[in-house]
């Protein structure tokens, strides 16, 4: 498999599934909570990553993180609570053929370049790592086309008793014509049948575009004062420019059809840091490692977002007419929001490690100032949101022997809560934090040859619903919604030249407190997700190997009344890799197929009452050698 972003990485989870809504924005859920790239860290702090742009040319790994986090990371910028994805930059390795060239093709028209080059000092100290990147041409998808230029630079330095790390970026991203959602009007669910899933349709109008430019550096340095204490601090800034023009699809009770346009332009600085100290000590037979941290994350967002008018189709109006005026680049201060936090953790271990606690909790202060302008409703006033929480940690591990050990934990997440306005009978209200209350019991099994985990998990949480007083509407913040369910994974080698990944995921995602949809499934989630993958070397042949892949994904709701359901699906992919020397370098060429049956099929997304349509079968092919 061949990733070119986020949502190719984790497709080979079943805890993850695609929620993008539109060719120009990537989001994902985990564990059927929906997450964008906002919330993506980057070496481990909050804000710095690129914030509309997906791809990982620049990354060496992507770790997903499944279940609430704040203890770890913080809220997130965008109030993610189902887990969190961190980057882990490349870095220079030293030794030979590290550097390499990378041509790719496919997924329509696309050709890409990618150039690796990494070098550390003779005394190995020093590593330096840079990577350059470009794409363009047409995408699978109708009159959609793709430009992306980057450059990645990552320095480090070894000491023996500190580490220092470097890291930037820059990426220009251009997509025009880009495929769309659809969206329902008014008693269009349960009135009408839904479209026929056609991978070829297109939903996006021409003439809409999204350019992005992002910038961003990071610094992170540790200090050990002893083998037992350590210090670090990180220090993060990004900015982010965006010009988007683009139109909402939506289909009427009426059977028509109409198109809205809107233009968003902003500017996104934001600044993030992170400091804390890690000790450890013993008291008796128990070891304690123990982290105090402190994080600060502030985003300012300079925007004008600008809505047309819906217009509906016809024979003679394909796409509708523009109607948002005033498409002038602005940048009024749109709103400024503030994350701080101090965590501080204990992992408590007996003798040989046989039992392991951890204890923990983070003081989160949550400030979000919004403007008047073009975005809000406020009038000529400035409306602040300032509210503060605590977040609880447990966890308990059992190692029972060196294959098997089980676990449970209690976690939790956040999300800021709302100033309430709108017409409510408590309007000016601050609604706390809403919490995301997590428990999860689990047990790994690692043979040597194989690591399976298996783990069962709920999550609680908390959101606004409407209810009556004496006769009078208030906002409460006592809605919930309850995901419950179940995770298998494995992973290992069923004989020599012979391997698998497998996982599976159960769901039961239901509204159990909310206002005329309690006790119903929440839109978007399926109760069933697998994934296989098989991976065989060819013995005659050096170097060659095949895979095949299965993705299935369970039926759906569309809405939250659950009225209308769209059906699962399976797709297949299949791959080939050839590994061999050439001229003296290593070489290896790769080929795979995605959707190999062409399957026609809708996403449903999680967040609101939309469809998303899913993407034709495509090819890659990539040559690459090192030197």
């Amino acid at each position: 498999m061949q990733a070119d972003n986020i949502v190719d990485v984790i497709a080979l989870d079943a805890s993850t599934n695609n929620q993008s809504l539109s060719g120009a924005s990537q989001a994902w859920a985990i564990r059927g909570f929906r997450a964008q790239q906002q919330d993506v860290s980057f070496n481990g702090v909050h804000g710095v990553a690129p914030r509309f742009y997906t791809g990982v040319e620049g990354v060496d790994r992507v770790e997903v993180l499944k279940g609430a986090s704040t203890l770890l990371y913080g809220i997130s910028p965008n109030g993610s609570v189902g887990g969190n994805i961190n980057y882990v930059p490349k870095r220079a390795k030293g030794g030979d053929n590290e550097n390499a060239i990378k041509l790719t093709y496919g997924d329509g028209h696309q050709f890409s370049q990618q150039l690796d080059l990494g070098e550390r000092s003779e005394d190995n100290k020093w590593g330096v790592h840079a990577t350059v990147f470009h794409r363009n041409g047409s995408t699978a998808t109708e009159d959609e086309k793709s430009t992306t230029t980057s450059a990645f630079l990552g320095i480090d330095r070894q000491g023996s008793h500190s580490r220092l790390y470097l890291d930037g970026g820059y990426i220009y991203n251009d997509i025009d014509n880009p495929q769309y959602r659809v969206i329902f009007g008014n008693n269009f669910i349960g009135k009408v049948a839904l479209p026929v899933a056609d991978n070829d349709a297109k939903y996006g109008a021409p003439g809409t575009y999204r350019h992005v430019t992002e910038k961003f550096g990071v610094a992170r340095y540790e200090y050990d004062f002893s083998k037992d204490l350590t210090a670090y601090a990180a220090f993060g800034m990004r900015e982010t420019k965006m010009d988007y023009f683009y139109n909402e699809y939506r289909l009427n009770a009426a059977g028509t059809s109409s198109v809205r346009y809107r233009y968003n332009n902003q500017i996104n600085k934001a600044i993030s840091a992170e400091t804390g100290v890690k000790g450890r000590f013993e008291t008796g037979d128990l070891k304690h490692e123990v982290t105090v941290a402190a994080t600060r994350y502030e985003m300012k967002r300079y925007m004008a977002n600008r809505t047309g008018s819906f217009s509906v189709l016809s024979a003679s109006n394909l796409w509708g007419r523009n109607t948002v005026s005033d498409m002038s680049w602005q940048e009024p201060l749109n709103d400024v929001n503030i994350n701080t936090g101090v965590a501080f953790t204990d992992v408590i271990s007996t003798p040989n490690d046989a039992w392991t606690f951890v204890v923990g909790a983070r003081y989160q202060k949550i400030k979000q100032t919004t403007y008047p302008g073009y975005n809000n409703t406020n009038g000529t006033s400035e409306v602040t949101y300032d509210a503060h929480a605590w977040s609880p940690a447990f966890a308990v591990v059992r190692k029972l022997n060196d294959k098997v050990s089980v676990y449970a934990n209690y976690m939790q997440g956040l999300t800021p809560g709302d100033l309430v306005d709108g017409g409510y009978a408590n309007d000016g209200e601050v609604l706390a934090p809403y919490k995301t209350k997590q428990i999860e019991i689990g047990a790994k099994f690692n043979t040597g040859k194989f690591l399976t985990t298996f783990d069962f998990f709920q999550m609680r949480q908390a959101g606004t619903m409407d209810i009556d007083i004496a006769g009078q509407t208030y906002l409460s913040g006592d809605a919930e919604v309850r995901n419950r369910g179940f995770e298998l994974s494995t992973a290992g080698e069923l004989r020599e030249g012979t391997r698998l990944l497998a996982s599976l995921m159960y769901l039961d995602a239901k509204y159990t407190k909310a206002d005329a949809n309690q006790g119903n499934t929440q839109m978007g989630t399926p109760h069933w997700q697998a994934v296989a993958r098989v991976e065989q070397d060819i013995k005659s042949v050096k170097g060659l190997s095949f895979s095949l892949t299965a993705n299935y994904q369970g039926s759906s709701y569309v809405d939250a009344a659950n009225t209308t359901k769209i059906g699962g699906r399976t797709l297949w992919n299949i791959g080939s890799r050839y590994e061999f020397n050439g001229w003296g370098h290593p070489m290896m060429i790769r080929a795979d197929v995605y959707n190999l049956f062409d399957k026609d099929y809708w996403n449903a997304l999680s967040n609101t009452s939309a469809l998303y349509i899913g993407k034709g079968r495509t090819a890659v092919v990539s040559w690459e050698t090192r030197f």
